[in-house]
This record gives C-alpha cells, sequence and structure tokens, in this order.
C-alpha cells in the first residue's frame, strides 16, 4: 500500500490554510492514507507526516511537492529530508513540481485571452532562485509556449535571483499583462503588486496568482496521476 504526503512550503510561526482545502478536496478522493507536511514551521511538519504513514503501514511513500518550481526546497531540502527520516526502511519518490503541468499552461493561457488586449505583452512573474537554472529554464519554456498559443510576446522573469522583474518593466514603460506565478496572494505577491504600482502607476493589468483557482486542482491531479489511476 502507498502513502502520500502532500508537501507545502508552510510558515514559520503559523500554519497557512490558502491552499489546504484544494488539498483535502483532492485527498478525500484517495483510497490510500495520505498526509500533510510543511517544510516550514514547527506545525503539521514533514516528519509528522512521515511518522503518521509509518504507522499506517505503508509500503512506499509518494511525496507530491505543492511548488511550481524545482528550487532548492524540492531539489535539496524535501529529497534530504525525505532520506534522513526512511533510511532505506521503505521505498519513496518524490514527483515533480508543478509548473511544467498541462493545467498551469492552460490557466497562464487562458488568464491572457481573457483579461488582455490585443497590443500589450506579458510578463509572467516567479519566485527565482540564485542557486539553480532550471526554474528559469521552465518558467521560459512556459513562456515560449504561451507565446505560441497566444499569438503574444510573453517575458519570463523572477522576483529573486536573476532575470529580474524589474529589467524587463524598465525596458517596456507600455502596458503590460502581469501574470504573478504564486500559489497564494500572500505576502510576496502583495509585494509585487504594490511595487509595481507604485512605480507604475495603474497601467499594467495584473492578473490573479493560483490561489483559489480550479487550474491549482488540476495540476495537482495531473501529477498525481503519474503514480495514482485518480
Amino acid at each position: 500500500m502507498k502513502g502520500i504526503i502532500f508537501v507545502l512550503h508552510g510558515r514559520k510561526n503559523k500554519i497557512s490554510t490558502a491552499n489546504l482545502s484544494v488539498i483535502n478536496k483532492i485527498a478525500s478522493k484517495l483510497e490510500e492514507p495520505y498526509e500533510i507536511g510543511l517544510l516550514e514551521g514547527e506545525h503539521q511538519t514533514l516528519e509528522d507526516a512521515v511518522k503518521a504513514l509509518l504507522n499506517k503501514q505503508v509500503e512506499e511513500i509518494i511525496f507530491l511537492p505543492i511548488l511550481l518550481f524545482p528550487a532548492t526546497h524540492a531539489k535539496e531540502e524535501l529529497p534530504e529530508r525525505a532520506e534522513g527520516m526512511l533510511q532505506n526502511k521503505i521505498p519513496y519518490q518524490v514527483l515533480n513540481t508543478l509548473g511544467t503541468t498541462q493545467a498551469i499552461k492552460e490557466y497562464v493561457i487562458d488568464q491572457i485571452e481573457q483579461h488582455s488586449a490585443a497590443e500589450q505583452d506579458v510578463l509572467l512573474i516567479a519566485h527565482g532562485t540564485p542557486h539553480y537554472e532550471e526554474p528559469y529554464l521552465q518558467l521560459k519554456q512556459l513562456a515560449n509556449e504561451v507565446a505560441d498559443a497566444t499569438g503574444k510576446q510573453v517575458y519570463p522573469a523572477h522576483y529573486h535571483g536573476e532575470h529580474l522583474y524589474q529589467e524587463i518593466l524598465a525596458k517596456h514603460p507600455e502596458p503590460l499583462i502581469i501574470q504573478p506565478l504564486f500559489l497564494t496572494s500572500g505576502y510576496l505577491a502583495k509585494k509585487i503588486k504594490n511595487e509595481i504600482c507604485e512605480k507604475r502607476g495603474a497601467i499594467d493589468e495584473l492578473l490573479p496568482t493560483l490561489q483559489n483557482q480550479p487550474a491549482l486542482e488540476e495540476a495537482i491531479i495531473e501529477r498525481l496521476k503519474d503514480v495514482h489511476s485518480y
């Protein structure tokens, strides 16, 4: 019997509830046991989730990271902590992050087609990292696919590390369609929005994050189907 751990970023001081309802909705249809494990904070930790599944005598654990792109959390922290806890007790696997799913691509395309003016270019903003190039390569591929589907110029950019979104904005004083690629509408998404509005006024079309969007549920199910007949 497999057990599934939905891995969220979490928060240091309290549990973030933004996406828990989506996960619980998906998990309610599973026959296998599941847990939710948070990478940050002292509540509902990844370690708690692993212990709970081991107590249920699962024979394999599937870690499904509820993250968009494979930076330090997905490439280092999650596999290192999983290995440290399991130590060959049972097999496990870590699934890919969500940013390359068909569901996310279709969401971005749909948002742009619904909200954009014909002449506007598009800016995609993801978190970014100074440590890995893979997140930017995936974001760039997504931008290319969205450009092909919409016929628009689509610029990939990050909040952190290289390829910063401020560099794109500086080169494009004209109105843009801006799609923030974040799983919640929390602190970081608000900070980016406020900074853009302070510097550029209300000229840009700022689209919503993935919080409370059906596409997030669809992306998680798509990943589950890699290992499960959901």
